[in-house]
């Protein structure tokens, strides 16, 4: 999965945030969202003047969170506008929480029908109305105010209710008695099943609210727009034949879902109001949270994200997938997980072919290693050796050991039945099938997933002659030497690239992954801000889909130099602040937008090749040798 875009608040500058608020209360209510002020770059730059890149975006950010935009603005473009959407209502909700109970008021009847029925019951949706048609906090009396809070946390009590009350019923449908289990006796396994249900639960719900919702057909629509410009991008870039068909053919491939459409990753968070997006490596899934596509465009964010599916993390997992150990690892994984087809046969071949097999994971080689190194976090100062690689393995598989142990999992898999506080014993549905005890299995997991070591330790338990004590010792036994042999080789194939702070601590690695998103996703954004021939428009849709880069008024931004030397101090894959947008502002992006460079950055770039004829832009065509140190 890859790491989060949108980084939350600190204490701090949300305590900057709150007081800027305060100072700025009057007994004037906002205007209407619907009445927003409007931009266009044409307002700031003449056709005949060139702007400074990011003088343009930090003016922009000035201009979405003074005081009277406060985060809402519709930014002009010849045919349409593009409405941002990160302030407050009128009367004082948060944008994307006032759409979120907007879809919910109108969508009700689409809801899982036990979901609603609760809600209805509770009388939420008429609630829910009222809370909304509340009148600004700024005019509320204290009395108003009391009672808005009091509406506010039922609301909340009620929508969890329902989630509760649904997840229990449908557990007694499937086990009945359920509902008369204690909290103290309901054991991990049924613990684990319920999860399954709210996960689905979530599923069916954010189906309900968003998959017709327009701005959700908006992001259908820029991801195919995307796709195009993306296979035009990487047909312009100067790489290998081999590169460009392994690239082009990985775009057509990532799978966009609804967020929370998709059980195996559906989050609550996600389909209600978070603004954020995600891309899942092993699934090559790719998704954007309803906050986000109510409250910004979101073409920037897709580019981003799309990018993921060309980065070493994913090459990597294509890589391991493609060998005969992977391929080998999922029969038996599928055979194991259907416990009547598994035959300790297949286990004794496994074992003898698995020494060998370990030898096809010596080949991988990263795509453009030197534009991958110039896009690291940080400077790695030490080369991995062998005995680096056993010592990190060996922890990692001992760490891993501990924590399945502390958690009785190797005992709990071995027991058809399980005792419970009362003394009877309950049958274990999870059984001699390491694939029950995770919340979703849909065989995309890595080679060295801890799934791995649970499939080791049941096969060779399920074949073992020895008494229960031994046999559980040498299981255990068998399971740590085998996954410290996949840790050791997949350690290796990371290398320098590897994301694990184990490694990134102490300076053997650093990942470039989120970093060559962002240059990669600039590219292709560039080539789709080049079909339209409007300078203004070009301008207008990069500052719109921009605007997640807009820090509200807080300590970063009274103190921007301070804070961007305290954020050297934090390991984030992502750079931060006045970094994380120069980096955006690559060299398409500044010829198609028509804007001087006007800051100092160690800017990692590809090469292109000379135009074919097409482009708007020439830097999608005939750039120079790539500015990598």
């Amino acid at each position: 999965m890859t790491l989060t875009r949108h980084e939350t608040l600190s204490f701090l500058k949300l305590a900057g945030v709150l007081a800027l608020l305060v100072s700025c209360v009057s007994n004037e209510p906002p205007k209407s969202p619907d009445v927003l002020r409007t931009f266009s770059s044409e307002h700031l730059y003449t056709t005949k003047e060139q702007p400074l890149c990011k003088t343009m975006l930090d003016n922009y950010c000035n201009i979405l969170y003074s005081p009277d935009s406060l985060g809402n603005l519709e930014v002009q473009r010849s045919h349409d506008s593009i409405k941002v959407l990160q302030g407050e209502t009128k009367n004082q909700f948060s944008q994307v929480f006032f759409k979120f109970s907007q879809a919910k008021l109108q969508n009700q009847r689409v809801l899982p029908k036990d979901f609603f029925n609760v809600l209805a019951r509770h009388g939420y949706f008429e609630k829910l109305k009222t809370f909304l048609d509340r009148v600004p906090r700024t005019t509320m009396t204290m009395q108003q105010r009391l009672d808005s809070e009091q509406l506010d946390y039922e609301l909340g009590f009620i929508w969890a209710t329902a989630f509760n009350e649904t997840i229990i019923a449908r557990m007694e449908v499937k086990y009945p008695g359920f509902h008369k289990l204690p909290e103290t006796m309901i054991p991990v396994e049924l613990q684990l099943e319920k999860r399954r249900l709210r996960r689905n639960l979530v599923s069916d719900i954010s189906q309900a609210l968003w998959r017709n919702d327009h701005n959700w057909k908006k992001v259908e629509q820029n991801f195919a727009h995307l796709q195009d410009s993306y296979l035009q991008m990487i047909g312009e870039l100067d790489i290998s034949t081999e590169i460009r068909e392994k690239w082009s053919k990985r775009i057509l491939e990532i799978k966009l879902v609804l967020p929370g459409a998709f059980p195996a990753i559906s989050n609550e968070e996600c389909s209600s109001t978070t603004v954020n997006a995600f891309y899942y490596t092993y699934l090559n899934v790719l998704t954007i949270c309803a906050g986000d596509f109510n409250s910004e465009d979101i073409t920037q964010t897709l580019a981003h994200e799309m990018a993921h599916a060309l980065g070493i993390d994913r090459s990597l997992y294509l890589f391991a997938n493609s060998t005969a150990l992977s391929k080998n690892i999922a029969n038996l994984r599928q055979d194991m997980c259907e416990t009547k087809k598994f035959s300790c046969d297949e286990w004794t071949a496994f074992k003898d072919k698995f020494a060998s097999s370990l030898d096809e994971l010596n080949g991988f080689k990263a795509d453009l290693p030197e534009f991958q190194r110039c896009l690291k976090r940080r400077e790695t100062s030490k080369a991995l050796t062998p005995d680096d690689i056993a010592r990190f393995a060996h922890t990692l598989t001992a760490d891993r050991i501990s924590e399945l142990a502390s958690s009785d999992r190797f005992l709990r898999i071995t027991k058809p039945e399980l005792p419970t506080p009362n003394g009877k014993s309950l049958r274990n549905p999870n059984y001699l099938n390491p694939c029950s005890y995770y919340m979703w299995s849909q065989n995309e997991e890595p080679i060295d997933d801890e799934l791995t070591t649970m499939i080791f330790f049941t096969a060779e338990y399920r074949c073992s002659a020895n008494p229960s004590s031994q046999r559980m010792k040498d299981s255990i036994e068998v399971a740590k030497a085998m996954t410290d042999q996949v840790m050791r080789k997949t350690l290796q194939m990371e290398g320098e690239y590897s994301a694990r702070n184990l490694l990134e601590s102490e300076g053997f690695s650093s990942p470039p992954f989120e970093r060559f998103a962002d240059v990669i996703g600039s590219y292709a954004m560039a080539q789709l801000l080049a079909e339209n021939p409007h300078l203004p428009d070009r301008q207008n849709r990069f500052l719109a889909s921009s605007s997640w880069q807009c820090v509200e008024p807080s300590l970063d931004s009274h103190f921007p130099e301070e804070s961007s030397i305290e954020k050297e101090y934090i390991f984030d894959p992502h750079l931060e602040g006045d970094q994380r947008r120069k980096e955006l502002l690559s060299a398409p992006i500044r010829e198609v937008i028509a804007c001087k460079k006007d800051f100092d950055f160690n800017e990692c770039s590809l090469p292109f090749k000379k135009p074919v004829g097409g482009p708007v832009i020439s830097a999608l065509g005939g750039r120079s040798a790539p500015n990598i140190p």
